[in-house]
């Protein structure tokens, strides 16, 4: 029997670090190195995360109108700075500009002669001056009733050849079923939706201000008389927006009782189409320009769109504009120079679009510079400074690589605009509509949204008075409509 079966609590000193001699702490050495390695290694991978969760907290929190889409009205109130700063350019007209004042009113309906028969002062009669010149002064005023009632007494017929049987027919913007003329119903319509009232403040001014009552039921049913009036107008520009021709095209969110919709918009020179959508898929997309869409199409980069047929496509330079602004402020310096270089090519490219249309430059001259450009683009990609872009600038650089042929389709054929702000401003009311109602309870109600801002923001391509078309479309109420 061994002596440690003898004596179990006896120490064995076999184990013991210093007789194992210089290989056992060579090995300790070693092990201790490559533990120092691995560590040195996770600090600086922590440290790399670090900075980029710097930056991504940096991003988001600097969120403003001039470096993301967000808009205008979620920036951060700024207190104005104690220091005024002078203008440097003189405020008011420029010298030899023709000027704008307005000298009165096209028409008179009434003229009054303001006179005086005592002194204010002394109370003594007075006497005119005649070779004095006289003061006219025009006021524009609500009258007390500005909303004439009338009633129209109609007898019965009967055609003693024929037998018919009949009354004669209400004068035009008047209707058999309703009590609410053309011309009330079209101020009504501007004021819900070009002026973004309420059903409930659309009731409150012609029940105080134009002192005629207004139920709900009675304001829905000339509702439902615009959404009839428009439908036909609706349709030929919705064919006319799926013709050859440059179509700028976005969306924006839109709740239908309480469920998340898409309100979708095409829009060119002369006519502007919005329809309500439940997706944001690219099949909305093709029901809104068709699938043999063979005109030129300006978008953002929502993949939706990259579906879409067409003969050429434009992508907004204002979105990537934006998102290099946001990199010029970055922590790393090759994204901030990645921006500062690609900012210089773009806007050369503008400088040479705007040139062409001050005629400065041909259009061969225009289409040869996006050579140029794209050249100038490729050699930014293709050359880091270091390895490889950091991720913020790789991220753009595949999404200038990915749309390659759709950066400067504008500089090869001007009549297309850099950017797609054209489909943007014609969203904006219907976002304020969409803050102001939080959005439609029904299916038609959506639908005359859409149809509604379709109209409004075609009458202002067209240069045309609102109020007074849409009187022109509920007098002429199921006749054909009127050509785009």
């Amino acid at each position: 029997m061994s002596t440690t079966d003898e004596c179990p609590n006896a120490v064995s000193n076999e184990g013991a670090p210093e007789e194992k001699g210089a290989a056992y702490w060579y090995e300790q050495y070693r092990q201790q190195r490559e533990e120092n390695e691995r560590l040195r290694t996770q600090i600086n991978q922590m440290a790399v995360e670090i900075e980029q969760l710097k930056e991504t907290l940096k991003k988001l929190t600097n969120r403003n109108s001039r470096n993301s889409s967000q808009p205008p009205s979620a920036d951060a109130h700024k207190k104005p700075g104690k220091a005024i700063k002078r203008r440097k350019k003189k405020q008011g007209p420029k010298y030899g500009h023709p000027g704008t004042t307005r000298n009165g009113f096209e028409r008179i309906d009434q003229c009054i002669e303001l006179g005086l028969e005592l002194c204010p002062v002394c109370g003594k009669p007075l006497a005119q001056v005649d070779d004095a010149p006289l003061r006219r002064h025009q006021i524009a005023e609500l009258v007390s009733q500005p909303v004439e009632v009338t009633e129209y007494v109609r007898p019965a017929y009967q055609c003693p050849e024929c037998d018919w049987k009949g009354y004669a027919e209400l004068p035009v913007g008047c209707r058999e079923d309703f009590s609410y003329g053309g011309m009330l119903s079209s101020v009504v319509g501007w004021l819900g939706y070009g002026g973004h009232l309420s059903w409930l403040k659309q009731r409150y001014l012609v029940e105080t201000v134009f002192g005629i009552p207004l139920s709900q039921g009675s304001l829905a049913k000339m509702h439902q008389w615009f959404c009839e009036s428009l439908y036909p107008s609706y349709e030929r520009w919705w064919q006319y927006i799926q013709s050859p021709g440059v179509r700028c095209v976005d969306e924006t969110s839109y709740r239908l009782d309480g469920v998340n919709y898409w309100m979708w918009v095409a829009t060119s020179e002369t006519v502007c189409v919005l329809f309500l959508a439940p997706t944001r898929s690219s099949k909305e997309v093709k029901s809104l320009l068709g699938d043999d869409f063979s005109g030129i199409l300006s978008s953002d980069c929502w993949s939706a769109y990259g579906l879409q047929e067409a003969a050429y496509k434009q992508k907004c330079l204002a979105h990537i504009e934006r998102e290099l602004v946001s990199l010029a402020s970055s922590r790393f310096a090759a994204n901030r120079y990645f921006a500062q270089q690609v900012f210089i090519i773009l806007h050369s490219a503008r400088q040479a679009y705007q040139q062409y249309h001050d005629g400065e430059i041909s259009w061969s001259q225009l289409a040869t510079f996006r050579v140029v450009v794209e050249a100038e683009l490729a050699h930014v990609l293709d050359h880091p400074l270091e390895r490889r872009w950091p991720t913020d600038a790789q991220k753009l650089a595949q999404r200038f690589e990915r749309h390659w042929d759709e950066w400067f389709t504008f500089l090869s054929h001007p009549e297309v605009k850099p950017d797609n702000n054209d489909a943007e401003r014609a969203l904006r009311p219907v976002v304020v509509h969409r803050k102001v109602s939080g959005g439609a309870r029904s299916h038609w109600g959506g639908q005359l949204v859409a149809m509604m801002f379709s109209f409004l923001e075609t009458m202002r391509l067209q240069g045309k008075n609102a109020v007074q078309e849409l009187f022109n479309l509920l007098s002429s109420s199921g006749l054909p409509p009127p050509e785009p």
